[in-house]
This record gives C-alpha cells, structure tokens and sequence, in this order.
C-alpha cells in the first residue's frame, strides 16, 4: 500500500469510529481546536477485575465515576439515598412531588409538556466533558439565550424603581466610558511607543465602540434602542435622549448584571438541553439501572483491612445492609458528609462544616407568553430585588404558553430569605417582584412551583461556594483522596454550581482509584 495520508486516516478514524476517534486523531497529530474534555485514565478493559467500588450518590458525579469504572472492569454499586437517580439534575413536570425537609409538599401542575429546571439549566459551549457524554449519549441540545437587549434591568436605587431595557443601560454605559476615554487620549498617558497615527485610530475605535458624534460626544444613539421606531415612508427613527447618569451611577447593580455574558462561563453559545436536562441524567441512569440502588441511605463509613465498609438504611423497608469494597467514592454534598458517621479526617471535617453550600433556589409559573408580546424572546432580566433574575424560554416561540422563571436567587442572603418561607409565601413574594419589571401581568400567572435547595433533604445547598482565600485554604482538603476513600461532586472542582465541575471531578476520582490499585 502506498503510504497513509493524514487526510485517508482521518477519513478511516472517522468512518470506523466517528466524531469523537477523528477528533482523537487530530490531537494526536497537534491540531485541537478550544476545549477538550479531560483525560481520563487509559484503564484496560480489564483493570478492575476483582476489584469492587461503592459509590455514594447517584448525581451526575457519582453516574459519572461508575459509568468508567465499570467500562474499566470494577464491580460497582452506587447507593443513592433518594427515589430518583439525577441529584440536582432535576427537572419538574406535571404530577411530580416536590417535598421539603420540613414536610411542605407542592404538586406540580404544568401544562403537558411544559416542564421546569429547579437546577442547572444551562450549558457553556465550552464545557466539552458533559457534552462529550451529551453527544455519545444522543442527548438533544439547543441554543438557551443567556442575554437578550430586549430584556429588563430595575434597581429600586435608579430611575425611581422603574425597568430600563438592558440594551438602554448597556449602550449609555458604553458611551460614557468612550467619551471620556476618547476625550482623556493623549499620546503620554499610555505605556509605549504610540504614533499620532496610531492614536487616532484609537479614537476612531473609541468613537464607534460608544456610537459617538464627531465632537467625541455620547447623545443617544439606536443601539439603546429607539424613541421613535422605523417605518414605512417618511417615519424616520429617532434615537432615544441619553439617560441620566446621575442615576446610572446611584446602584452598583448595574455592573454586574449588564456585563454578566462576557464572562466565560455565561458567554455565547449557551445550550440547554431539549425537553429537560434531567435527559442527562436519564441517560447516565439507564446505562447504569443494574447498580443503582435508590432509597439507600448511607449511615456509616469504616475502613477495614482490605478497603471499607459502608452501611446503609434501605428507606422502603427500613432495615439496615453494610457492604465491603476495595474503594468508596464519595459524592455526597458537603452538609451531607459533614455530619456523617465516618472516618474520615478532622481537617476535612472541619472544611466541610466551613464552605457555604448556597442556599440558591428558583420558582417558575406557567402563563401565556405575554414576554413575547414585549418582544422578549428568551435571556434574562434582572431586579435588585430579592428574586434577582427572570428567565423567558429560550424555545418555543409563539406556542400558547410556556414555563416562565419568575426567580433565580442565587445569593446567600435573599436565597435564605426565600427558603424560610412556605411555597406560598414565596409565590407572593415573586409575584410582587414580577408586578415592577412587568406590570399588570399578575392574573396570569399560574402553576407556580419552587425550589429551595438548603431545604432538599439529603441536599442542603444547590453548590459550595468558595472565597478566594478558601481555594487556598479549605479546598485541598476537601477534595483531597483520603484512601480508600476518593471523592467528587461539583464542590470538588473550579467549577461549582455546574454540571461540567461534577463530570470533571469524577473523572479525577476514577484516575485516582486506578492509581491506588
């Protein structure tokens, strides 16, 4: 034969073992484009053999670590102390049952195929370990729309309370910064050698970049939006006036929420996941319904010679089981293993009790599209109000109804707040938010169903939420493998709060028991 072009191989990798063997080809050969998922150990089929793990969750990092343990050969139980596999990748539909520790019980009672995420909802494009699994698994992904200018912004602080689009606040904000950036220029005030030509092309930049006039001035452009709408014939548009920014300036809210998507982890493409995300999970579950055990709560952890032994109540029958494995992984949130009965070390003890798991929750209503009507198709509002953002569907244009977020509160002190009222008293505390960014909206509001995570048994916080210093303090011991015990779950990664840091830390805690063989 003559010799292997690298263009026939690639074309053999991807007919014999699709995408993902063509992909492995071209890394192997120095080309990647963006993220790649992480590596996992290059386990043999049969490294495991003989060798059994107990896996204490059946969350996405816990479904994640048995999936590669078993595909490496190790007998594997997972132990989930729920009904349902999935954790917080969960979604809501008519009929279910949310219960909290405190015995409040809600019905859900939306639309047939309308649905809620009470937990992660949403995909960065670069998060390339859970999408790996999304599309081995054939798991159906759409855009979700993170930002949308159409979208509102109110701080009680500015404007007397009232909602500005966020396009408004957003292009003001540009064009005072490059109004006195451009004004300000001058060939001394930057480090380096600038040239008066290359100065000027700055300003030009400048100027586009905040929508300036040719004095370098900021008033109004049709980027904020438009005083008077184009039209047919002589109905010219009209910018609308500058805003006041005297009252752009009164909040500290408006940093945040207006340049919230340039983040990394909020940045364009989101994905979401068709019909649910608890698809994700339902795949991993289907996969794994031989050693899932549901209604498992763990009790106790001891080592023993040749590993641990776990012991566990079986809920339905309440009657106590022990089982012995050459390694555990622990993925129970860390309120949870805090206050276990193991043996486990004091400094991971006491880090555990320090890092906040937030006590984040959401609460979602079902009503006509009436967002749509506004023009808001999908993306987020924000309020400096307890319920803090509102998201719109980002599917399902123009059909009859749909599931509106009516909060995502996800900072500690509105999130206690929130959870320390009953369902209803939540509902009313949403709606009154809901009434300031869209008034008049209250009768159609309906189905209203929450989640606060701190009050999820077996849950208590939606993720660990660390300070800067924490990383370098409390961290390590956390996720650090104490044998025969490893452990994950997203509080184990630099990626709390999602799906991704979950996948990720599993991942590690397969290479860390394949270590220890």
């Amino acid at each position: 034969m003559s010799a292997l072009t690298r263009r026939l191989l690639l074309e053999r990798l991807g007919a014999a073992g699709g995408l993902g063997a063509a992909m492995l080809g071209l890394r192997a050969m120095g080309v990647a484009w963006g993220a790649a998922p992480s590596p996992l150990p290059a386990l043999p089929a049969g490294h495991g053999v003989g060798r059994k793990v107990i896996v204490l969750g059946a969350g996405l990092a816990g479904m994640v670590a048995a999936l590669e343990l078993r595909k490496a050969g190790y007998a594997v139980t997972v132990l989930e102390a729920t009904d349902r596999a999935g954790g917080r990748c969960r979604t809501l539909r008519t009929g279910d049952v949310v219960t909290e520790t405190s015995g409040a019980t809600q019905r859900v009672a939306l639309s047939p195929g309308l649905y809620f995420n009470p937990g992660p909802a949403r995909i960065p494009h670069f998060h390339a370990s859970l999408l790996r699994y999304c599309r081995e698994f054939g798991v159906p992904l759409e855009p979700f729309i993170n930002e949308n200018r159409a979208a509102l912004v109110q701080d009680d602080a500015a404007f007397a309370g009232a909602p500005r689009t966020l396009r408004e606040v957003q292009a003001n904000l540009r064009g005072v910064v490059a109004e006195i950036a451009a004004k300000g220029l001058a060939r001394g005030a930057m480090d380096g050698a600038v040239t008066v030509e290359e100065l000027e092309r700055l300003r030009d930049l400048l100027r586009r970049f905040g929508a300036l006039d040719r004095d370098l001035a900021w008033r109004g452009d049709l980027r904020a939006g438009a005083a008077v709408w184009p039209g047919a014939g002589d109905a010219a548009p009209e910018a609308p006036p500058p805003l006041d920014l005297h009252q752009l300036l009164r909040a500290d809210f408006w940093a945040y929420n207006t340049q919230h998507a340039e983040e990394i982890d909020q940045a364009a493409t989101m994905l979401q996941v068709s019909g649910g995300v608890d698809r994700i999970a339902a795949a991993f579950a289907e996969r794994l319904r031989e050693v899932i055990v549901t209604g498992a709560e763990v009790t106790r952890l001891r080592r023993t010679e040749t590993g641990a032994r776990v012991a566990w109540r079986d809920r339905t029958t309440d009657t106590a089981r022990a089982e012995d494995a050459h390694a555990v992984v622990v993925t129970l949130p860390g309120p949870i293993l805090a206050e276990l009965d193991a043996d486990i070390s004091a400094a991971k003890r006491d880090a555990l009790r320090e890092l906040l798991y937030m006590p984040a929750g959401k609460l979602a209503f079902e009503a006509p599209r009436f967002w749509e009507e506004q023009g808001i198709y999908g993306g987020i509002s924000w309020t400096s109000r307890d319920s803090t953002q509102v998201w719109y569907p980002s599917s399902g244009f123009h059909a009859s109804r749909g599931v509106l977020l009516g909060a995502y509160i996800w900072d500690e002190a509105p999130g206690r707040r929130f959870a320390a009222r009953d369902p209803a008293g939540r509902e009313a505390a949403v709606r009154a938010d809901l009434a300031v960014l869209h008034p008049g909206v209250d009768p159609l509001l309906q189905s209203a169903v929450s989640v606060a995570w701190g009050e999820m048994p077996f849950q208590k916080g939606a993720w660990g939420e660390y300070t800067a210093a924490q990383r370098g303090t409390i961290y390590r011991a956390i996720h650090r493998a104490e044998p025969p015990y490893v452990f994950a779950g997203e509080h184990c990664s630099w990626l709390p709060g999602w799906m991704e840091g979950a996948v990720l830390s599993a991942h590690a805690a397969v290479a860390a028991i394949a270590t220890n063989r």
